[in-house]
């Protein structure tokens, strides 16, 4: 045996539950330990592709580089060279990334518009779903994310990003306050600030610039440590 595969069912939904992930990164791990390439099955998408690149998954196969086609189709992929395009999130590339997470658009325009001159390079999600596709395909600083979200709170998102990000620094944006349930976040580690809406402008500058200056400081802590 010089090979282990890891099964779909895990893939399927690594770039967004920790369970799975951790099974996975296990599995890596073990099998590199062991000599072995992992090979991860039924990959689909950018950001599951860039996670598993990202933990040195060896090989994939999946929909995400080509369906079944004719052995015709077939040979001429081989002979056109074909090849994945990525990104360089498994390679080290590094910037101030900030992800902003929220339902409505008109309040991801204002923000972006708030951050436009920072220097930052801004992702935008309007769902849970599309932020952890953007998390897993890019290398994140900070996240900013709206508390009330039809999939999803913004806590309970940002717990999930705690397991599988855990140097990401995570705030949420709401326009109520809930003063028990931040209260628990905060205790838990789950966030690392709260702001309300309507925000201030330079207190909204501030809190990011401090986020991004804790997240370097982090990174370089760890860094020191391996």
């Amino acid at each position: 045996i010089d090979k282990l595969k890891v099964d779909q069912s895990f893939v399927r939904e690594v770039t967004r539950e920790p369970n799975d992930a951790a099974i996975v990164v296990a599995i890596i791990t073990m099998a590199h330990s062991l000599g072995l390439n992992v090979i991860a099955e039924g990959v689909e998408t950018q950001g599951q592709l860039e996670y598993l690149r990202s933990h040195g998954c060896d090989e994939m196969q999946g929909y995400f580089f080509s369906h079944p086609v004719p052995v015709g189709d077939f040979e001429k992929m081989l002979r056109s060279g074909r090849k994945l395009a990525l990104n360089g999130q498994a390679d080290g590339s590094w910037q101030r990334t900030l992800l902003l997470l929220d339902d409505e658009s008109n309040v991801t325009t204002a923000l972006t518009r708030l951050f436009l001159h920072e220097g930052y390079q801004i992702l935008v999600a309007h769902s849970p779903a599309e932020a952890f596709e953007l998390l897993a395909s890019h290398r994140v600083g900070v996240i900013l994310s709206d508390q009330a979200m039809p999939e999803m709170s913004g806590i309970e998102f940002l717990s999930r990003i705690k397991r599988l990000y855990p140097e990401v620094m995570r705030m949420v944006l709401s326009g109520y306050t809930d003063l028990k349930l931040v209260a628990e976040a905060f205790n838990r580690g789950t966030i690392y600030k709260y702001i309300t809406k309507p925000w201030d402008d330079g207190e909204m500058l501030s809190s990011v610039k401090e986020a991004f200056l804790e997240h370097e400081g982090r990174c370089s802590r760890k860094l020191r440590a391996e």
